[in-house]
């Protein structure tokens, strides 16, 4: 092998590494590779050193071909600048067609370059998991896509079950008199349990996978996977209604709404004027004055979280018809983040879209302080030619374990006055 293949492998594997620190990969498999690429880097000075000896003429090499430089791919989803970003596509296309498929070519760059599976195996024993340099830029694309883990704080899991501590009640401060002993108070804590689900999603290709199509192949089938996740992930977390659906995770809507039958009594919760059934124009800006009014002020990172046709034609109109009364807003309605009352919004394309009867539509609150998400192990993709062998097709599977618990939802009280809302406030059109 020569030094410029051995700089190749050596830099192939110091991006891995750094793929795995960055996303909180296993420690032991970034050490790994660490020694490995030092391992190639005293390799590397160890042929420099015997530079000097003569040698027997050979041939004059070839060009060195880098044929994910050819620009076919205009948009890239892997992190990273175009090349790196190409190199990571292309990786993975070859891996596919040297691994799964036997292409012996391919096999031999994927050695070259040192892109192999992150684990030993065979596909009659279940499949082949993809090189760690494409299995962290999925966690990358999918904590890109994904709404809800992107804004909320992050827990590592060890295990399948981790309970949270999460202060429910604080010290209590006093005037005492002269003379006086200090009333003692102590602060109460909770635990936010966390338990990790399994999500899977399962993808068809053809085996019709050739030198000129790797590229493209490694970049759609990294971002079809990254996006459903991600989607899943943002359905349960605002939908989740507890059933096998959602991983029998309960969303923050659903668990707000399911805190009292008597709507106006739950304290994180803001009920639209009749006609918000059957209408989205029916709401007003005063709806969503009321939950910022609600929402705590320790939710120091607000956002709104709606469907798109739900700000647009619930709210847009209504800033339009303010004229210069909220210039910023109006002025960031058609941009990338449009805002409302200077708070970003997030669009959820698989939030409600369209009201009915007591439907919770739109999320204002900070995930960083009013939800739990647990990270158990991340994104795990597998490929197999058995599953469907009589279709000549490749069967993908990208598994992934996480939890999700809204718990910060305030209380449920008939008295205004004793109500106490959360860092999560949620929007419900009336009953007619």
């Amino acid at each position: 092998m020569t030094i410029e293949q051995l700089e190749g492998q050596r830099q192939s594997t110091i991006a891995a590494a750094k793929e795995v620190l960055i996303n909180g990969g296993d420690m032991a498999e970034a050490n790994r590779l660490h020694q490995s690429a030092k391992s190639l880097s005293e390799r590397i000075d160890m042929l420099k050193e015997f530079g000097s000896v003569p040698a027997p003429v050979a041939a004059e090499a070839a060009p060195k071909s880098e044929p994910w430089k050819s620009g076919s791919v205009v948009r890239n989803p892997f992190p990273g600048p175009k090349a790196e970003a190409d190199y990571k596509a292309y990786a993975f296309g070859q891996w596919v067609r040297g691994t799964v498929l036997g292409n012996a070519k391919a096999a031999q760059w994927c050695n070259e370059h040192g892109v192999k599976s992150q684990t030993e195996g065979d596909n009659g024993a279940g499949g082949f998991t993809v090189p760690e340099i494409v299995s962290s830029s999925l966690i990358w694309l999918r904590n890109e896509y994904g709404i809800a883990r992107r804004y909320s704080r992050i827990y590592p899991m060890t295990s399948d079950i981790l309970n949270v501590p999460n202060a429910s009640t604080s010290t209590t401060t006093y005037y005492p008199g002269e003379a006086t002993a200090i009333t003692a108070s102590d602060i109460t804590f909770t635990q936010v349990a966390l338990t990790a689900k399994k999500l899977a999603i399962l993808t068809i290709v053809s085996k019709e996978l050739n030198e000129d199509t790797v590229i493209d192949f490694g970049a759609t089938l990294a971002q079809d996977f990254a996006y459903g996740l991600a989607l899943a992930e943002d359905a349960a977390a605002f939908q989740g209604d507890g059933t096998s659906t959602y991983g029998s995770i309960t969303g923050i809507m659903p668990k707000i709404k399911a805190l009292s039958g008597t709507f106006t009594s739950i304290a994180s919760m803001v009920v639209g004027p009749v006609g918000t059934a059957a209408a989205l124009s029916s709401f007003t800006l005063a709806n969503f004055q009321g939950m910022v009014a609600k929402l705590q002020p320790y939710a120091t990172q607000p956002r709104w979280y709606m469907h798109k046709n739900v700000f647009y034609n619930g709210v847009a109109d209504k800033l339009i018809a303010l004229s210069g009364n909220s210039i910023m807003d109006i002025q960031n309605a058609y941009g990338p983040e449009p805002t409302l009352f200077g708070i970003p919004i997030s669009f959820v394309q698989n939030m409600p879209s369209a009201p009915s009867a007591n439907r919770d539509m739109v999320v204002l609150g900070d995930l960083s302080k009013g939800v739990a998400f647990g990270d158990r192990r991340g994104v795990s993709v597998e490929v197999s030619d058995q599953v469907k062998f009589i279709e000549d097709a490749l069967t993908f599977k990208a598994t992934e374990r996480y939890a999700f618990n809204a718990f910060d939802v305030g209380n449920v009280t008939a008295t205004a006055g004793d109500q106490v809302p959360g860092s999560l406030i949620v929007l419900q059109c009336a009953a007619s």
